[in-house]
């Protein structure tokens, strides 16, 4: 039986469970501390006749080197010594590129006392920040716990606990608002930058985009094109075949070829984009070149297709859904007056599901204009406007994908492709706002308002 008491003893075995596995990942791994200790040494040693990437370097040699020190003095086999090496150095590896990233230490142009510091504190920051996320989800179990068990124990009116469950959905959903304003704020702030350099009409409707050169172009129009051409070829295809699907399924398919359709198609939701990219990679890339005859098989028409199986379920399911929600009434008022099955189905069952149908469509092109793993495998990676639909092209998704890990922290590339995320962020909202336009606009509440 469900009761406060064992909701509160469950919250609490959870909390323990959650601090005790935090305070596991609190400890430091051997090479954690090899290198943390490798940082004192350097520091002790005062050889500051370097930069902060030098010095990082330095750390990491030194690393390398106990590393290989200790594993030698071991009792281990000559196997078992290099599998404990292979281990050690890769997690080393694991370390030196967060520090690496952080602004406090490559932020420093030469090495000091303070830089070494800032190493040393930053691969110490990895390890308790490992467990941070834990510890407060213990913090939270606990005191959603004391809060459970308290107001079981007071004697407080059905109004007043009514109150409070509605003030806790309420912060509750103040906080997912809060979050997506935050990260939209943070896409705001890194990518607006950019315009010192460039004016937003260069950035927006630039031919050129090449971020590194001594002259760099920070051109996305041919991004924006590829992005909006694979989405469009997509919708093309999953439109149709998508509601159409969803027509078959709602309206004509028997009970055992429905039990065995839809679970195939909602199957593919299941499948991820990196699968998807690689299938188009390894056997629709290859076929595309021997049946046209092109240069390269990773193209626009490829990434096309591959974007349209992946909007397909989104499309059925949402589509499905609202064909299910027409008052059965309406299709029994047409079939009484005479018209056909077909006749039903399009004049009057499609029509009054037409709103949950063009919701269903939109999401699904929101979601093919989002994608990243996709296109960066399968679309080419030429930021080139296209001639042709088996021309490669560079989609918004793939240009940050591909470029982020090389730009250097707060360069003018790094806000330029923030300011491309600024983009792709408002035609994805874009695509909401009209679907919720179209599903408000044309909502159907009960046969009376058709």
């Amino acid at each position: 039986m469900i009761t406060s008491r064992n909701i509160c003893l469950l919250l609490i075995v959870l909390a323990v469970v959650a601090g005790a596995y935090a305070y596991k990942l609190g400890i430091r791994t051997e090479a954690e501390q090899i290198f943390i200790s490798s940082a004192e040494k350097v520091a002790q040693r005062g050889d500051y006749s370097m930069s902060a990437a030098g010095a990082l370097k330095k750390v990491m040699m030194l690393s390398t080197h106990e590393v290989a020190e200790t594993t030698e003095e071991t009792g281990l086999s000559r196997a078992e010594k290099e599998l404990r090496m292979k281990e050690l150095n890769s997690e080393l590896n694991r370390v030196y590129t967060y520090v690496r990233t952080d602004p406090e230490v490559m932020g420093k142009n030469r090495a000091d006392l303070e830089t070494m510091t800032s190493i040393k504190a930053s691969a110490e920051n990895m390890v308790s920040s490992r467990s941070t996320g834990w510890y407060v989800l213990c913090g939270v179990l606990t005191l959603l716990g004391i809060v459970i068990f308290a107001l079981s124990n007071l004697s407080l009116s059905r109004r007043t606990v009514e109150r409070i469950i509605h003030s806790i959905f309420l912060g509750t959903a103040f906080t997912s608002i809060l979050v997506l304003f935050l990260i939209m704020m943070f896409l705001f702030i890194e990518g607006l930058p950019i315009f010192k350099h460039v004016s937003v009409t260069d950035f927006i409707f630039g031919h050129e985009w090449y971020p590194t050169d001594e002259d760099p172009a920070f051109g996305i129009w041919p991004l924006i094109v590829g992005s909006g051409t694979v989405t469009m070829l997509s919708s093309l295809i999953a439109i149709p075949l998508g509601v159409m699907t969803a027509i078959y399924l709602a309206e004509i398919a028997p009970l055992k070829v429905r039990n065995i359709v839809k679970p195939a198609v909602e199957m593919l939701a299941a499948l991820p984009s990196v699968v998807i990219g690689f299938f188009g990679m390894v056997v629709v890339a290859p076929f595309l070149q021997e049946t046209f005859d092109i240069a390269v098989g990773l193209n626009l028409f490829n990434a096309s297709v591959m974007l349209a199986f992946m909007a397909v379920p989104t499309i059925t399911s949402i589509s499905e859904d609202a064909l299910y929600s027409v008052p059965p009434e309406l299709k029994e008022a047409s079939l009484a007056l005479g018209a056909t099955h077909w006749q039903s189905i399009y004049k009057v069952i499609v029509p009054a599901s037409l709103s949950g149908i063009s919701t269903g469509v939109i999401l699904g092109m929101a979601r093919s204009i989002g994608e990243t793993m996709v296109v960066l495998m399968v679309a080419g990676g030429a930021g080139l406007l296209p001639t042709s639909i088996f021309d490669p092209v560079r989609p918004m998704p793939a240009s940050i994908a591909a470029e982020m890990g090389e730009a250097p922290f707060h360069s003018d590339h790094y806000y330029a492709l923030f300011a491309i995320g600024m983009v792709l962020f408002l035609f994805t909202m874009a695509f909401n706002l009209i679907a919720d336009y179209v599903a408000h606009k044309y909502k159907q509440v009960g046969s009376a308002s058709l």
